[in-house]
């Protein structure tokens, strides 16, 4: 048989893909305030900053462009290892299966209202 949540993204996709781009920002908030992610926060700045300084320093680039290329390592090895370590402590997974029970309770509340008033939730999707 089929779940609540499996009619409701059958019917409205839009909704599924707003629900998982929702799903994934969720995740990513909870990771960067956990005491692990905003540790990793200052690691990734003093790796920024040290980066900052090989590039000038070691490849002798002009300091504009070493900062430049500083924030451009930033922004890659933040969206790089937040992925990793958001998928191996399985963040995404918790907040799924939370939304996912959110989402059953809510269809079957919505199914026996629909019981109440005489009409039958497949009548109601369609």
């Amino acid at each position: 048989m089929e779940s609540m949540k499996e009619k409701f993204d059958k019917k409205f996709p839009e909704a599924k893909m707003l629900r998982e781009m929702e799903l994934k920002r969720t995740s990513h908030s909870l990771y960067n305030q956990s005491s692990f992610g905003k540790a990793t926060s200052v690691v990734y700045l003093i790796v920024a900053i040290a980066s900052i300084f090989v590039y000038w320093k070691f490849f002798e680039a002009n300091i504009f462009l070493s900062i430049l290329y500083g924030l451009i390592t930033w922004f890659v090895v933040t969206y790089i290892f937040d992925k990793i370590f958001i998928k191996l402590f399985g963040v995404e997974k918790v907040v799924r299966k939370a939304s996912d029970e959110e989402i059953e309770n809510a269809g079957k509340q919505l199914e026996e209202k629909l019981k109440d008033k005489g009409k039958s939730m497949d009548d109601f999707l369609k």
